[in-house]
């Protein structure tokens, strides 16, 4: 049994296909890249596909190591701030996150072709870049009409294949402890929907009916809801690349590439009850910690065309990356009851990590294309495009099936485009730099999650072989959260406002 949620809309699958709750916006989480590279390469906001020339540049269009003419080698490392601004339900909350990481680090090296040849060069690289990374905090707070209680009722209700969880799945029986009946649903068809009915149940948030459904035993009122998401990992890919310089003219790359996944999500979800309580459920504490690693394979080619000393285009492709990926979760519930005014407390923690099936993710490929006006060595313009089809991501598995999963993205996502533009002005050996970059929102609703909008700037200082970097770049995207992952019908819209300075240092011999 599998099951998945989406991410603006309660959606609980009848027949369930998941034995973990999935979201799919963690597809789209993996499946798209910050702007994370070079400070040089951050300041122009990526636009490099048809400069080249830049360690970083090589993620996006392989052909960017054969127009260098000597060795290189770059590093550096990054300063990211981000600051979230959620409202929910008419109350405004604040959450900051500040963190330190290595951006990347590369080299290329040079082997010249025969003199009389129209090979000029063959270029070899090796990259690691951190393609993304995930630390951010989250805060959704304010007084709700509906429980989250609803959570339980809905999985207790409809997660036997639509139909209520049996009773016997819920109650331990002599002598079995809740982590034991936890342990035991985990294996057993449609296992999630049933450990979050058991949950719920052993909560005392549900009571069961005679006719085998379930109903609610929370308190009526009005509900004070607060969540705290914190979030952290990172995707780094490594790049195993080779570009070859024709006749100074026509420049080629193709890399291999893998990926590493390395996310963790911790989401505590508070409830209490405004109102006085005298029977039922007042106060409710649920916890998740859900972490995800593995890693990817993708591939990528491209080229660069002088069409004169000044003009150049690019193209590139860059294929899915196929990644496998393994999930491990732990849950806790704490709830406090009363019994005409009498109040008790019940602490549900199975106190185990549950390890779930291996599975696959297919996220989409990249078509690019890119112009640079080059004025001589007083500057570049430089823009790029790119397009990717989010509604192409598949999931899969050797032991389940996800075609529900597969059809939600397929119905709700769309191509996303991408515009990148950016510019270097160059006076003696400085260099100053800036750069905008748009994103296509990936949903159709794009109330889920919004387009990215992005501005840049920054400055470099030539010691002539060496060159030392500075980049910052500015990022707002606006989305949609809930205070849990279904069960509610309102949501919180939150407005991510990103900075991240970067400095790089680079040399070449």
């Amino acid at each position: 049994m599998k099951k998945y949620i989406i991410f603006a809309g309660a959606l609980l699958i009848a027949p369930q296909i998941w034995s973990q709750e999935l979201e799919p916006t963690d597809a789209i989480r993996f499946g798209s890249n910050q702007l994370n590279g070079s400070a040089r390469y951050n300041a122009m906001s990526g636009a490099f596909g048809a400069i080249g020339g830049d360690v970083s540049a090589i993620q996006d269009n392989a052909a960017g190591s054969a127009v260098f003419n000597y060795n290189n080698v770059s590093f550096g490392a990054n300063i990211s701030s981000r600051k979230n601004n959620a409202s929910f339900l008419n109350y405004n909350s604040t959450e900051k996150n500040t963190a330190l990481d290595f951006s990347h680090f590369g080299a290329v090296f040079v082997v010249d072709g025969k003199e009389d040849s129209k090979i000029k060069n063959y270029n070899f690289g090796l990259i690691i870049n951190n393609q993304a990374t995930y630390d951010n905090n989250y805060r959704i707070q304010g007084i709700n009409n509906q429980s989250i209680g609803n959570y339980f009722l809905q999985h207790a209700n409809f997660g036997d294949n639509g139909s209520p969880v049996p009773l016997d799945l819920v109650q331990t029986m002599q002598g079995e402890t809740i982590g034991d009946l936890y342990d035991f649903l985990n294996s057993q068809p449609n296992g999630f929907q049933a450990q979050q009915a058991m949950m719920g149940y052993q909560g005392y948030i549900l009571n069961d009916e005679p006719n085998g459904s379930y109903s609610l035993n929370v308190a009526p009122g009005k509900y004070y809801q607060e969540t705290l998401m914190n979030t952290s990992g990172f995707n780094s890919k490594l790049t195993g690349n080779f570009g070859l310089n024709i006749d100074n003219k026509y420049y080629l790359g193709a890399n291999l590439n893998v990926s590493f996944i390395d996310f963790n999500k911790s989401i505590s979800t508070f409830e209490e009850n405004t109102a006085p309580v005298t029977n039922g459920v007042g106060t409710i504490l649920f916890d998740n910690n859900i972490y995800t690693y593995g890693s990817g394979f993708s591939f990528n080619i491209g080229g660069i065309a002088k069409l004169t000393e000044s003009t150049r285009v690019g193209l590139s492709y860059e294929s899915p990356t196929w990644y496998g990926l393994n999930d491990e979760s732990q849950q806790r519930l704490q709830t406090y009851s009363y019994d005409n005014g009498v109040r008790s407390m019940h602490d549900v923690n199975p106190n185990l990590v549950t390890l779930f099936d291996r599975y696959r993710i297919k996220t989409p490929s990249t078509f690019g294309a890119s112009f640079a006006y080059i004025f001589g060595k007083s500057g570049i313009i430089s823009v790029d495009y790119k397009i990717k089809d989010f509604s192409t991501t598949k999931y899969s598995s050797d032991t389940s099936n996800f075609s529900d999963l597969n059809n939600y993205y397929s119905n709700n996502l769309k191509s996303s485009s991408e515009v990148r533009i950016g510019g270097e002005y160059r006076i003696s050996q400085v260099s100053l730099r800036a750069g905008y970059r748009y994103v296509q929102s990936p949903y159709k609703q794009t109330n889920i999650i919004g387009d990215v909008n992005s501005v840049s700037g920054g400055i470099g200082y030539s010691f002539g072989a060496a060159r030392l970097d500075f980049g910052y770049s500015y990022t707002h995207q606006p989305m949609s959260m809930n205070v849990i992952s279904s069960g509610l019908d309102d949501y919180a819209t939150v407005k991510t406002k990103h900075n991240n300075f970067s400095l790089t240092y680079s040399f070449s011999f």
